[in-house]
């Protein structure tokens, strides 16, 4: 990482995400939980619930030129069973003022080449069905519709929801085909 890329906002810096990137970066989470079809948690955790849920999985940071954070992605354990070790769960969200300016992608890509160099195999996201911009997103980078967890989770005020589970596979290079 730490490579820069040109297109979207003047200048994109991607990088691993750090402590000292969090405040930001859970501002930019606590928007995705205000409109409401980003996640079932109520409110962005700190730091340190964050990195412990993360459990040591890749995760990281797009910086404009300015070093302004304008997006993040991070991968979490998807069970704690070891056999489920190369399956990673995706989160990425976008500072609402930075949509579709290609920073979404870049995040993705960066975060599948970190998990495919780490060995993973596999990555899922669940996704609510109204995050049109999510779905769009996971399959224009080769995550594909695998099933739909229906009234999977209940929102804070109460709501039901729905959930769509997508997945890539991925090809690590020191695991083969699966």
């Amino acid at each position: 990482m730490g490579r820069a890329q040109a297109g979207g906002p003047d200048y994109l810096v991607l990088a691993p995400l750090t402590a000292e990137d969090w405040p930001a970066a859970a501002r930019i989470y606590q928007a995705g939980i205000e409109a409401g079809n980003a996640t079932f948690e109520p409110v962005a955790p700190g730091w340190e619930q964050f990195s412990r849920v993360r459990g040591g999985y890749p995760a990281v940071v797009a910086r404009a030129g300015d070093g302004e954070v304008l997006g993040w992605a991070a991968l979490t354990p998807v069970s704690p069973r070891p056999v489920y070790g190369g399956v990673g769960a995706v989160s990425i969200y976008v500072a609402p003022e930075q949509a579709r300016r290609g920073i979404g992608r870049e995040l993705l890509g960066a975060l599948v080449h970190a998990a495919e160099s780490a060995g993973f195999w596999m990555l899922e996201a669940g996704i609510f069905p109204e995050n049109a911009a999510s779905v769009a997103l996971h399959e224009s980078c080769g995550f594909r519709l695998v099933g739909v967890r229906e009234r999977i989770g209940q929102m804070p005020d109460g709501r039901w929801r729905d959930v769509l589970l997508y997945e890539r596979r991925l090809r690590p290079a020191a695991q083969g085909e699966r």
